[in-house]
């Protein structure tokens, strides 16, 4: 007896290291490799005792058993979450029958997206998985490119032939929500799923105070990067940076041109620019839409970044996205200043071991830099039946769920919208994904409003003529105010 428990004991010590993944190597209290070998010794030991197959069975029923009471538990607080929505949904629309297992008509959902290719099985697997959840939905999927799926948007929509959902970048809300081709949706939206996003995900995709679509992917925005073999010292402050990058900048022979440099980045590029602009307090509109560039903000972030070139000497004299990639694919600049897309390259770059860091703090005015956020989200088509809206959301929600948007990630590295998401080990345990992932809470949703055209028109010679020298950076907002606000003018 005590012979059998004693054997007993140990299976279910093995199978509970297994099962905590290292927990006391995590804590401290032994190394990874010790915590290894435990299991390894307890696995052959197992294995070398002669216990009743009955009594394994039981050890191993017993933590099966576990972890069908967990998945019990989780889809039972799903369901009554499920239920609540539904009393809530019913409330808003006069009983309009939200409980789409109670809808009888089979209903086809014809959804448009803009994936790339390489997302298409997971894609398929969750669609499955809803269609198979709610049998009486058939979810018709058509990709194309962002171009083509603009355009054919606008023209199936005119036609009484387009889609009923589509998966597109935030900025087409803009003009979709001003044709009126994009539904709003806010108040089919129940209080739990508002709160399934991060906090900067759903302003993406609001206008005019209207929600238009829900977020998927978030992302698009700039991060600091950095090369730890050459630095490995993550600045605080712009004011650190600028101090570590002057003693990582090498000119040996004296040319002027550095072998190698502290710093590169687009230059001359306005979306590079609105980090510091951010960073020293500014944004580029008023609430009614009205260019607000001529203000002490830009006149700070134009002297820092005239600075960097001019005074400081850590940037090359001519700058652009090429030249900053290739320097640090290269191993010829300790930091860059880019954005996700970037990532995977500089990753199997041979001269690079890829660090990430949040943009730094300006001790001026006390604020880390906030770049500019944007992403992709599911927006509903206008004019679509009670029945088709109540699919349709139905449909989002399930897409944008956990479960579905932490197989995204595990499968393609897109950083989701869905809050809970980061706090899995898929992001935290993911050195560069955790990195980004906290340079994005802290970016501010990029305006959906054609009037951001007029931002980038108005910014860009500006911002070029003061990174030639030509023009002094104090100087500098009142012209780019007055050049925003004519291409206002042409934008009406």
């Amino acid at each position: 007896m005590e012979e059998n428990f004693s054997k007993t004991v140990i299976l279910i010590l093995v199978f509970s290291l297994l099962s905590f993944g290292f927990g006391f190597a995590t804590k401290g209290c032994m190394s990874n490799d010790k915590a290894q070998k435990v299991i390894q010794d307890l696995s052959k030991h197992v294995e070398s005792i002669d216990m009743p197959k009955d009594e394994q069975r039981d050890v191993i029923d017993s933590k099966n058993d576990k972890e069908v009471v967990q998945n019990e538990k989780e889809a039972k607080q799903e369901q009554q979450v499920e239920e609540k929505e539904t009393q809530e949904q019913n409330v808003k629309t006069a009983g309009a029958g939200y409980d789409l297992k109670e809808v009888k008509k089979s209903l086809k959902i014809k959804f448009w997206e803009k994936h790339p290719p390489s997302i298409d099985e997971t894609l398929d697997e969750y669609i499955d998985k809803f269609e198979a959840k709610y049998p009486n939905v058939n979810i018709e999927r058509t990709h194309m490119g962002v171009e083509d799926l603009r355009e054919s948007t606008l023209t199936g929509y005119m036609g009484g032939a387009g889609p009923d959902v589509i998966l597109s970048p935030f900025d087409h809300i803009g003009p979709f929500s001003e044709m009126g081709i994009a539904q709003s949706i806010g108040d089919l939206m129940s209080s739990e799923m508002k709160n399934m996003y991060l906090d900067n995900a759903l302003p993406g995709m609001t206008l005019n105070n209207k929600v238009y679509g829900v977020p998927d992917t978030m992302g698009n925005h700039l991060t600091l990067l950095y090369n730890k073999n050459i630095v490995n010292k993550v600045p605080n402050t712009w004011e650190e940076l600028v101090s570590i990058a002057k003693d990582k900048t090498e000119d040996s022979n004296g040319d002027g041109t550095p072998e190698q440099y502290g710093l590169v980045y687009n230059l001359n590029e306005p979306f590079n620019w609105m980090p510091f602009y951010t960073g020293y307090g500014g944004w580029m509109f008023d609430k009614n839409y009205n260019p607000t560039l001529n203000n002490e903000a830009a006149k700070d972030a134009l002297t820092f970044v005239h600075d960097l070139k001019f005074e400081h000497k850590i940037v090359p004299k001519e700058c652009g996205y090429s030249l900053a990639d290739s320097l640090f694919k290269q191993g010829k600049a300790a930091f860059i200043i880019n954005g996700d897309w970037s990532f995977s390259s500089y990753v199997e770059a041979e001269a690079v071991d890829l660090g990430i860091a949040r943009l730094p703090k300006f001790q001026k005015s006390g604020e880390f830099a906030h770049p500019l956020t944007s992403g992709s989200g599911y927006i509903m088509i206008s004019e679509r039946s009670k029945e088709k809206q109540i699919a349709i959301m139905k449909f989002i929600k399930y897409m944008t769920s956990q479960k579905t948007q932490k197989a995204m990630v595990e499968n393609h590295k897109t950083l989701p919208s869905n809050k809970k998401v980061y706090q899995l080990p898929v992001i935290q345990d993911d050195p560069i994904m955790r990195g980004s992932a906290e340079q994005l809470k802290v970016g501010k949703p990029m305006p959906i409003v054609p009037e951001m055209r007029a931002i980038w028109d108005g910014v860009r010679p500006v911002l070029e003529s003061v990174m030639a020298g030509n023009l002094d950076p104090t100087k500098a907002p009142a012209k780019m105010q007055q050049n925003a606000e004519e291409k206002m003018e042409s934008i009406k």
